[in-house]
């Protein structure tokens, strides 16, 4: 069986997420100031985006079937939304910043890096 995505899984993902550390500790925007969207690239598990001034997450039902998927690709867009948030972009999709904050977020959930 497959996990059914929806915003308000997304959403909940989201809001799980961000009470533990290190989430908990950056400030992230609550999730009723984030968009969440379902989404069904087969080539893309997840992406961030700012659409209309609004923090947008976009999940992939093609790729995205488990939990723990979800938590995943979850935890790495939300480390680009802390980068936009915190105004820390750097160059490229993924910086020496978003690689630190991804090592973080790793060791805390127990995440493979290499998945990130």
């Amino acid at each position: 069986m497959t996990l059914p995505l929806t915003t308000d899984t997304l959403r909940h993902c989201y809001e799980f997420l961000d009470s533990t550390p290190p989430f908990n500790k950056w400030n992230l925007p609550d999730s009723p100031d984030v968009k969440f969207k379902v989404i069904r690239d087969p080539a893309l598990r997840g992406w961030y985006r700012k659409e209309n001034g609004k923090h947008t997450i976009g999940v992939s039902s093609s790729c995205v079937g488990h939990t723990l998927s979800l938590m995943i690709v979850m935890a790495h867009e939300m480390i680009h939304v802390f980068e936009e948030h915190s105004n820390a972009c750097g160059a490229g999709e993924h910086s020496a910043a978003f690689n630190r904050w991804a090592a973080q977020v790793c060791k805390f959930h127990g995440y493979d890096p290499k998945l990130f």
